[in-house]
């Protein structure tokens, strides 16, 4: 098992069948799935390589149109590299949902529903603009590979219910970056009631579902990866499976891999069953 990032040289004879863009779902310091899944036991040796663009903090704005991954991403899309990818995965989404706000109506003063919480406008234009970029770089995908004798399977993936509770990235006990989305939670003055942000939160969570689930094509190697309600969100328990706001434990990443991506893994042939 290796990961490699942009730029890394390849360890002889050791060539990546998967090309991996994203953002911290992917490079993670404690854990990610790139690294649970290529350490599953039910992978296959052959896709336990993994090429690795983007960053933490990244948008999925960032991937293409001048942004800055899109030369790697270009780059890796040449003949003489994408001949070794079988597969392609992109992650993205959660960011730029932070950057837009979250969809979120400026002024939830005196809001005791989520829904109310959510402005159709912000929401639309926050999801037109993930689903744009992310169409962008699935038809890049799909003209680089027209003239291989095999399409690659591309891969994309939702998040699951985070629990907005103010926790940032820590190393050593020292914060390196977040909290995400107490501060917007703040800055659009939604009420300080625990259950009620995390109902704001799942309904965006279920937002951007609806919006990948539609680029869900397996006939035409397209997989969109469900990862709602895998992790606890109830009090007693979910700091066991999310280390900060936006991201997982480290088995809490262990979980999301063995429930929802090996079974896609497998039905393409990339796992054991």
């Amino acid at each position: 098992m290796t990961i490699y990032k942009y730029g890394d040289p390849w360890n002889a004879g050791d060539f990546p069948a998967i090309l991996a863009i994203g953002d911290s779902w992917f490079w993670y310091p404690k854990n990610n799935v790139l690294t649970a899944l290529t350490t599953h036991p039910k992978m296959r040796d052959e896709y336990r390589s993994v090429e690795v663009l983007g960053q933490n903090g990244a948008t999925i704005s960032q991937y293409v149109e001048g942004g800055d991954y899109a030369g790697q991403f270009q780059h890796e899309l040449r003949p003489e590299n994408l001949k070794y990818y079988s597969g392609v995965m992109i992650s993205g989404g959660g960011n730029d949902s932070l950057n837009y706000g979250l969809g979120l109506n400026p002024n939830c003063t005196g809001i005791a529903k989520a829904e109310d919480c959510i402005s159709a406008t912000g929401l639309d234009t926050l999801l037109r603009s993930i689903s744009g970029a992310l169409g962008h770089l699935i038809h890049d995908v799909a003209w680089a590979f027209k003239g291989q004798s095999r399409p690659p399977e591309i891969f994309v993936h939702g998040y699951d219910y985070p629990v907005p509770d103010g926790r940032p990235f820590t190393l050593a006990g020292l914060k390196v970056t977040g909290p995400w989305f107490k501060p917007a939670l703040d800055t659009a003055l939604v009420a300080d009631n625990t259950d009620l942000r995390k109902e704001v939160c799942h309904l965006l969570v279920d937002a951007l579902h609806n919006m990948l689930l539609r680029f869900d094509n397996p006939g035409a190697g397209v997989h969109y990866i469900d990862n709602r309600g895998v992790l606890s969100t109830a009090a007693a328990s979910y700091r066991n499976d999310w280390d900060n706001e936006f991201h997982p434990t480290i088995s809490g990443f262990g979980k999301i891999v063995g429930q929802r991506w090996i079974p896609v893994m497998q039905k393409v042939n990339f796992a054991k069953f």
